[in-house]
């Protein structure tokens, strides 16, 4: 923040000497005026003698929250409790608080995150219950000269303020109240001033039943400062130290990733290789998955390897106690005999420092202590990947029944666990509303109603096309007479693609894919477009979707509906008959679709040879196509992985799954599927040859060699032997893995497979060299996504890019910047992940519903055996699913 002031009201000007030593011992001597004012508002909306300065935010006289200490009254808070507790400030409870020029500038010098909360607290979120007072530029306030030989030179500025305020509010009838951190401050302050409360005085005598869990927030902090045991964990280097390290190499920076399998270990990627560092135990120094971190190689000699060992927090830590997370069990201290094999050994590393937290509010489940009348408690969060966290509360018994949301304050050495604080109660645990609340709030996704403004930005449900409403010098083109037709999942709304086939020649086929035209109705910089790129997705959940755009144009005037006229965006290729393209266009469209299908339904008319209408005829052809762009794919190196698919038979009523089921593969999969990926190749080409330095391109990268060691082992007991020095090598083998006597063996393996794999990223062109620009898993050197602009945010900046590209558009402001667009794919890239994380979560939960209370026979098989334990698929929920886009 800048601390201005205006030019006229200056009283006086006073020239401030200070001393200070530089690194290398040298004492200087610093000179500077401080010119003294008079007309500097103390903040009150009351105070007349202030009304013409004008000031923002303005302080009530009247303190709605009444306190049984002090009547009327502002706070002039210190700057340790701002930086103690500065996470308590967000409570409505405290109100009315100055914050003086001292005070500010001594939290921001001191703690980042504090100075953070509290700019936020007084210029955004809580402006109107903060001020901040200008006392070392007023003339009434500020102090060169120490008047008390007991205080600091912040505190007696902090009682100058007093002094002032208290006269100058005598009219007003308003007391100013010092809050400090604690009661040895009061004592010392008291001597000078009358009214001077430590901050845990005034919460406790706040006269609301808010308080108990600004004094449950409070207790962590408490604990863990009069907590003399013995330090579990190193302490973090220095800023510099660590800035240091990584300069000369010493220290490498990366994302802490703790395992699945195993909660006591972690990787850190520290390159663009993606090669890793293992870190365990103790060495992971109460880093917390997600978190930035510094880490520091391990001699060799110290190396280790992952345990083959289940370890889940669930499990081993259901019943510690919260009192005793001082204390380091054996189990910690004793490596295991496993890990101490030299054989294995990998590249071991420990975290020397934090760069960046990662941590958030976390829902989960309250684990009251087994120790009657503690306050002392362990939250489990819902995430697993995530270490308990302590916190201190009276109200266990009720929380315990609870889904709560907790925050991380801070981590000493000293302590096993993270300490936080009690934020809120979700709702009665187990509950279907509360369960889907959890699921959606941790994984990030937004689902708010959409605002007021982006309402605003929508056309009228009556909305008709018009085949003359061009944005761009390219008129749309009339596509209506076409025999275009959808093919969707059951019950699908959205329907963004639809295709057509017809034959124009001996050997020749017309083909077109067809995408709703989002863009017309999306357009940049207006509150629709900044809503729908801060989704990123819809996401699917098993019994609700969470749209990316409204449903008016979600599910109606963007929706490819049959026999309704609609906006598209049209890949038109002319191509013979073993997929050879020998042309290929692209323009708006205005199309009416003939049938809106389901994958079963097209499946059934492509097999009848009873149908023989246009709708029959061009699916048949498009079939024909698919099996040959297919055979060319896989003949690339293109791999065809597995992994389980849930579908589920809902009760919507309840919103109840009724049955759970494998989801059956059809050849219609696989023929939208081509379709839409050679739309994607095609449409990724233009843009490219159009903005090499800035068109929203997606890659797959090529999984390092170490990364397919589970599934090479798992083939070789087998007596199969796995090729990984290439994409099509590694297909080919896959091929290879049949065993008559086991069926599933190979589809188990193409699921070991995709778990190797890296993940796919949207990415700006230009960022990265060219070779990198590939997508591993389709076999091709570029790809993009154009073909669901309803539901992804990506391809709506495709579609703007391909519109400017042939002039059916114009070029919005911002569309060819290669940092925005860098910026929207990292944002896309990490809703694109949660979305899907939310959707396996949502599969799990559903499947915890159906078999509560039953017990059910089927078939397994095993994917892993650990030293204690084993990891089996069931087969009732296994399903294809290729990796394509």
């Amino acid at each position: 923040m800048d601390l201005n002031v205006k030019q006229s009201g200056i009283h006086s000007c006073v020239l401030h000497t200070s001393y200070f030593k530089n690194r290398s011992g040298k004492v200087y001597k610093r000179a500077a005026e401080r010119y003294l004012r008079t007309d500097l508002p103390c903040g009150l909306a009351q105070c007349e003698d202030c009304r013409d300065f004008g000031t923002n935010p303005l302080l009530k006289t009247e303190n709605p929250v009444k306190n049984s200490k002090v009547g009327r009254h502002v706070l002039i808070v210190d700057s340790t409790s701002l930086i103690r507790f500065h996470d308590l400030f967000d409570s409505e409870l405290l109100r009315n608080i100055i914050v003086t020029q001292t005070v500010w500038e001594g939290v921001k010098a001191k703690a980042v995150p504090a100075y953070k909360k509290m700019n936020s607290l007084c210029y955004e979120d809580a402006k109107d219950r903060f001020h901040v007072f200008m006392n070392e530029f007023h003339c009434e306030t500020f102090s060169d000269i120490p008047k008390y030989e007991d205080v600091s030179r912040g505190e007696e500025l902090l009682l100058s303020t007093a002094n002032y305020l208290t006269s100058h509010w005598e009219k007003q009838n308003v007391t100013p109240v010092l809050m400090v951190f604690d009661e040895e401050s009061k004592k010392r302050l008291e001597k000078h001033y009358q009214h001077v409360l430590h901050l845990k005085e005034y919460i406790q005598n706040l006269e609301d039943s808010g308080k108990q869990a600004l004094l449950d927030q409070m207790a962590a902090y408490e604990s863990s400062a009069n907590n003399n045991e013995r330090q579990i964990f190193e302490e973090h280097l220095s800023h510099d130290k660590i800035m240091e390290g990584i300069a000369n190499g010493t220290i490498k920076r990366g994302t802490f990733s703790v395992s699945r399998e195993n909660y006591r270990e972690a990787t850190v990627i520290i390159d663009d290789q993606l090669n890793s560092w293992f870190i365990t135990g103790n060495h992971c120094n109460r880093s917390v998955n997600g978190d930035v971190v510094a880490v520091q190689l391990l001699p060799e000699d110290q190396w280790t390897c992952p345990e083959k060992k289940i370890r889940l927090r669930d499990v081993e830590e259901y019943v510690n106690n919260a009192d005793d997370m001082g204390k380091v069990e054996e189990d910690d201290e004793d490596e295991p005999k496993a890990k101490k094999a030299k054989k294995n050994s990998v590249p071991t590393a420990k975290v020397v420092g934090i760069i960046k937290r990662n941590w958030r509010q976390y829902c989960g489940m309250l684990l009251p202590s087994s120790v009657k009348g503690a306050r002392r408690h362990l939250f489990c969060p819902a995430e697993r990947l995530i270490p308990r966290i302590r916190i201190e509360t009276e109200q266990a018994e009720i929380l315990s029944q609870q889904r709560i949301v907790v925050a991380i304050d801070h981590w000493p050495r000293d302590s096993k666990y993270p300490l936080g604080h009690y934020v809120r109660s979700i709702g009665e645990m187990g509950s279907r509303e509360t369960e889907n609340e959890v699921l959606l709030l941790e994984h990030d996704i937004p689902h708010a109603p959409f605002s007021d403004q982006v309402i605003d930005c929508l056309p009228k449900e009556e909305w008709e096309p018009d085949l003359n409403d061009n944005r761009g010098t390219l008129p749309r083109v009339d596509l209506r007479h076409l025999t275009i037709c959808s093919v969707d999942p059951q019950g699908c709304t959205d329907i963004d693609d639809a295709l057509h086939c017809k034959q124009i020649g001996d050997d020749l086929f017309e083909v077109g894919v067809h995408i709703a035209d989002v863009t017309h109705f999306v357009r940049p910089n207006t509150a629709i477009d900044d809503e729908a790129a801060l989704r990123g997705t819809t996401v699917y959940l098993c019994d609700r979707r969470i749209d990316m755009l409204p449903c008016l144009l979600s599910s109606n005037l963007c929706s490819l509906r049959g026999e309704e006229e609609r906006y598209a965006f049209s890949v038109i290729w002319t191509m013979t008959s073993n997929a050879d393209i020998q042309s290929v266009k692209y323009h708006k469209s205005l199309i009416k679709s003939k049938a809106a299908l389901t994958y079963e339904r097209a499946q059934e008319i492509i097999d009848d040879p009873k149908e023989q209408d246009d709708v029959a005829q061009g699916l048949r052809g498009l079939m024909k196509l698919s099996k040959v762009l297919n055979s060319q794919r896989t003949s690339n190196g293109a791999l065809t992985l597995a992994s389980s698919e849930v579908r589920f038979d809902m009760d919507w009523e309840s919103r109840t799954p009724k049955k759970v089921m494998e989801k059956q593969h059809l050849d219609t999969h696989s023929m939208v599927e081509e379709f839409m990926l050679l739309a994607n190749i095609q449409v990724a080409k233009k843009i490219l040859e159009e903005y090499p330095d800035c068109a929203l391109l997606r890659r797959h990268p090529v999984p390092l060699k170490e990364s397919y060691k589970p599934l090479i082992e798992a083939a070789r007991h087998r007596g199969f032997e796995i090729i990984v020095e290439s994409g099509k090598g590694l297909a080919d083998s896959l091929n290879r893995c049949v065993d008559k006597k086991n069926p599933m063996l190979n589809r188990l393996l193409r699921m070991l497979t995709t778990r190797c794999m890296t993940q796919a990223v949207y990415f700006s062109a230009g960022t990265v060299p060219v070779p990198q620009y590939q997508h591993f898993g389709l076999a091709c050197s570029i790809y993009t996504h154009f073909t669901s602009p309803i539901r992804r945010y990506a391809d709506v900046i495709v579609h703007r890019l391909l519109a400017a590209a042939i002039n059916a558009d114009d070029i919005q402001s911002g569309l060819l910047s290669q940092a925005r667009c860098t910026k929207v794919c990292g944002n896309i890239n990490y809703r694109h992940k949660q979305a899907q994380y939310a959707g396996r979560a949502s599969v799990q939960l559903n499947v915890v519903r159906y078999f509560k209370g039953k017990v059910e026979t089927c078939e397994g098989f095993v994917m892993g055996v650990r030293n204690n334990g084993i990891q089996v698929h069931l087969l009732f929920i296994l399903g294809p699913e290729q990796l394509g886009n």
